[in-house]
């Protein structure tokens, strides 16, 4: 029977190939590819040798083992309270240590999504919403007086801001919410919230129905009208 002799270069490779797929951390590794794992500390000496040989930093590595079942179900329903994106693909870009302790824990992230008590389906539905359903949602936010500016949306509603973006603003956030009619300058809005501020005054920014039409300002006319 042929049998695989490791070099220092295949380790390398092997784990280069799994990194971003499935954890590295020594316990995953020595327990479904022990042949991995016993070539990796017989050439470099410790799994940790291995790792750094790769280029990897064994410290950030190291953080899906102290991730537990309750751990990762906690900081799931976190997100979920903050209006942070759920989507796997999102999950994967912002917090890898997360998805890939999911993994780890669950098999899969929509199995950890479930298990915090999130129905997964939904959220696989937003990443194909029609843009009637994503004009919806904006405007459900602005009629609750949600801060629509483009940082509170990065921080609350992520999925929302690359949905609007990309089906109604072809890739501005400003032009996706003038598709659903609205209006307000939220640059100028915040600046006169920071002067109410500075005058003493901190109750709440009121609008009319006549709110401060859109200013529409490019690099190349800097910013004139």
């Amino acid at each position: 029977m042929f049998q695989k002799i490791w070099t220092g270069e295949l380790v390398r490779q092997y784990i280069l190939d799994a990194n971003g797929r499935e954890p590295l951390n020594s316990h995953y590794f020595s327990t479904h590819y022990p042949s991995v794992y016993a070539a990796a500390e017989r050439i470099f000496g410790s799994w940790k040798a291995a790792i750094e040989s790769a280029g990897l930093d064994y410290r950030k590595i190291r953080k899906y083992r102290i991730w537990t079942r309750s751990g990762v179900l906690q900081t799931i329903k976190q997100m979920k309270k903050a209006g942070k994106s759920l989507s796997c693909q999102t999950v994967q870009n912002s917090d890898k240590p997360l998805y890939m302790a999911a993994i780890h824990r669950f098999q899969s992230w929509s199995q950890a999504v479930r298990a915090a008590g999130i129905d997964y389906s939904k959220i696989r539905r937003r990443r194909s919403m029609t843009p009637e359903e994503i004009k919806s949602e904006i405007l459900a936010l602005f009629r609750r007086g949600e801060d629509l500016a483009y940082s509170n949306m990065r921080e609350k509603h992520q999925y929302l801001l690359a949905a609007g973006m990309k089906k109604l603003g072809k890739g501005s956030w400003a032009a996706a919410r003038r598709k659903c009619g609205i209006r307000r300058n939220y640059r100028l809005a915040k600046y006169k919230f920071n002067k109410q501020r500075r005058n003493g005054n901190t109750g709440p920014m009121h609008f009319n129905e006549h709110d401060i039409q859109e200013s529409v300002c490019s690099f190349t006319t800097g910013g004139k009208r």
